[in-house]
Order: C-alpha cells, then sequence, then structure tokens
C-alpha cells in the first residue's frame, strides 16, 4: 500500500513535468494586404510613443497621428487570439494607421507605469482625437469601431502612417510571435509538482516509520 503512495507520487511529478506548455502557433500572415504590424522593443517603443503625444492634428505634413499600440503576452491565450485580429487589421488599413506591437517581457516596468499599462493584452490607440485605451472584453470589437470611425472622418482628419516613418526604423523590430504558452498551464504544472512531491514525502516518512517500528521489533 505504501509502495503505491509512492509510486502514485512518483507519477504525478513525472506527469506535471511532462505537461504541455505549448499552446498553439500564430496563423500565418494576414491576407488580403500587406503586413504592417510592426514588433519592437522598448526603446523603439519609447519613440513611437512620445512621436504619437508630440504629434497634433496641425501636424507640419498635414498627417495627424493614427497609432494602434498592443502590448501583450505570448503566455496569454487572450493576447494570441488579439494579436491575429490585430494582424489582420494591420493588412485591411495599410498606411493609413500605424500598427505597433510589444511583448510584455521586452519592456521595463517603468516604461509600462509611464504609460499606464497594467495588464495584458491592452490596446491604446493615438489620434486627432486624442489618446484612448480600450475597455471591455471584447478588444477586437472595440478596435475595429474605433477604427471606423477614424475611417469616416479620413477627409477631415487625412490619418497615415507617414507620421512614423522616421521613427520606426530607428527602433529595432522583432519577428513575429511563432509559439504561445498558456500561463494557466505552467500553473498547473507547479501545482501538481508540489502536490507530487508532497505526497513523495508524506510516503517516505510513513516507509522510515514502519522500517523503524519493524527494526525495534
Amino acid at each position: 500500500m505504501r509502495a503505491a503512495g509512492v509510486l502514485l507520487a512518483v507519477v504525478l511529478c513525472a506527469a506535471a513535468i511532462a505537461l504541455p506548455g505549448v499552446v498553439g502557433k500564430t496563423r500565418g500572415a494576414a491576407r488580403g494586404g500587406e503586413n504592417t504590424l510592426w514588433n519592437t522593443r522598448e526603446r523603439g517603443l519609447r519613440r513611437v510613443l512620445q512621436r504619437a503625444q508630440n504629434l497634433t492634428a496641425s501636424d507640419a505634413d498635414g498627417r495627424p497621428p493614427c497609432l494602434v499600440f498592443l502590448l501583450y503576452s505570448t503566455s496569454c491565450p487572450f493576447s494570441r487570439t488579439l494579436y491575429d485580429d490585430v494582424e489582420a487589421l494591420s493588412a485591411q488599413y495599410g498606411k493609413r494607421v500605424a500598427f505597433v506591437a510589444m511583448e510584455k517581457s521586452h519592456s521595463s516596468l517603468n516604461l509600462l507605469m509611464q504609460f499606464g499599462f497594467h495588464a495584458v493584452p491592452q490596446i491604446v490607440v493615438y489620434s486627432p482625437a486624442g489618446r484612448e485605451k480600450l475597455r471591455g472584453s471584447n478588444k477586437t470589437t472595440a478596435l475595429r469601431n474605433y477604427l471606423r470611425n477614424v475611417e469616416g472622418k479620413q477627409r477631415e482628419w487625412k490619418c497615415d502612417s507617414k507620421a512614423f516613418d522616421g521613427v520606426l526604423p530607428a527602433g529595432e523590430r522583432e519577428p513575429r510571435p511563432t509559439e504561445w504558452r498558456d500561463g494557466s498551464q505552467e500553473m498547473a504544472r507547479v501545482t501538481w509538482c508540489i502536490v507530487g512531491l508532497l505526497g513523495l514525502y508524506y510516503a517516505s516518512v510513513r516507509l522510515c516509520g514502519s522500517f523503524r517500528k519493524s527494526h525495534e521489533e
């Protein structure tokens, strides 16, 4: 019986270690247009966001900023879905709107706090109407509606992504993510490892006690 307990603990540890963490891959590059989603790191993002904040509707080139920024995490399944949707929108809108994304691990806590990013996935849009952080559970729908509103005012605003041509190439461009990990599975793996180790410890204590008792007899 005790041997069965030890075996069960070992099996639990082995199963937890073998538990797959990769939940999937991103879809292929969006079809129907050029994918303009620009993945970058903190240095490039700082330049882009500062540029967006400094520009106004009366930009010297007559092209006010229209920027969509996505903060995501490859360990978040919600980020994976939203990333694919934003990538598809970048192909749809082409040069009319700049699309920038960054994996959360590529940023410092200081930058996240400075620009008010507290969770993932997060979308912030800059346009002549100002800066807006999209809220709600369905951020894809919120972003589509926001961009439709921007598109409806194109004659008035004349938005395009040329306002960022000077800063985007200056930042390091990262490849699009190909693998995504489910953070909940990672936590489950750790939990089952702990359970298995506790079971192993308990079984070993019982075995030692039984051995000591039989030896004394």
